[in-house]
């Protein structure tokens, strides 16, 4: 919001749902586990023809995606959703938005769509709008799983 005080909101777009990127590394799943090549040189390209997902003890599937130059990155199983902040946005004058998917289906990302479509609208409220896409609440810089010990 102190950005739009300076910026004009037709400059401003806004990620309103994206899956976190939570780990990015050099060497390469893909290569390790569906390989005996070491590197993007012998490994064969598998990450052309396979996906692979971490699951975690939660039960959660993180995508793992290659990039162009043969790196990982993990991203977070679960969206996060800005929803909360759309209607004071709106308000401010930022007209655009963005939605980012990782692995979403066809009908997944039309899904979504609809339900920011309809949030944008104001036909739903952001809380029907986070209840619906299944989402976390949660944006911006948080606090995580660090906390100080006294």
């Amino acid at each position: 919001m102190a950005l739009l005080e300076h910026v004009p909101p037709a400059r401003i777009a806004v990620v309103v749902h994206h899956h976190i990127p939570t780990f990015h590394t050099e060497h390469c799943v893909y290569a390790h586990l569906l390989s005996q090549g070491r590197d993007f040189r012998t490994c064969g390209r598998p990450c052309d023809q396979h996906e692979i997902a971490l699951g975690d003890h939660l039960g959660l599937v993180h995508p793992v995606v290659v990039d162009v130059g043969c790196r990982n990155t993990v991203f977070n199983a679960q969206a996060q959703s800005a929803a909360t902040l759309v209607p004071r946005l709106l308000e401010r004058g930022v007209r655009r938005f963005r939605v980012e998917f990782v692995r979403e289906t066809r009908d997944e990302a039309a899904r979504v769509l609809g339900v920011y479509g309809d949030l944008l609208a104001a036909r739903i409220s952001p809380t029907e709008a986070v209840r619906r896409v299944g989402v976390h609440e949660q944006f911006g810089v948080t606090r995580g799983t660090m906390k100080v010990l006294r």
